[in-house]
C-alpha cells in the first residue's frame, strides 16, 4: 500500500480544520535573527526545541556541513 494517500488524507483534514493557522507568520523573524545549521533531517525538530524558537522567530538557513563561504 502507498503512503501517499494516507499522507493527502492527512493533509486534507488539516486543511478543513484549520490547523495550520497555529503556524501563521509574516516573513520578519520576531527575534530578528538568522541561523546557519546544517542540512541534516535530524535538526528538523531538535535545533528549534534546543532553543525554544516556535515558528517564525528566527530565520534558519540550511546548507551542507553549515560552511559559510562568503560573506554575503
Amino acid at each position: 500500500m502507498s503512503l501517499l494517500p494516507t499522507l493527502m488524507e492527512f493533509n486534507k483534514q488539516f486543511v478543513e480544520q484549520k490547523q495550520y493557522e497555529a503556524y501563521l507568520t509574516d516573513r520578519f523573524p520576531e527575534k530578528k535573527i538568522a541561523i546557519l545549521s546544517c542540512m541534516d533531517t535530524r535538526l528538523s525538530e531538535l535545533l528549534p526545541r534546543a532553543l525554544n524558537l516556535r515558528n517564525g522567530d528566527a530565520k534558519i538557513i540550511k546548507n551542507a556541513g553549515a560552511i559559510l563561504t562568503q560573506p554575503f
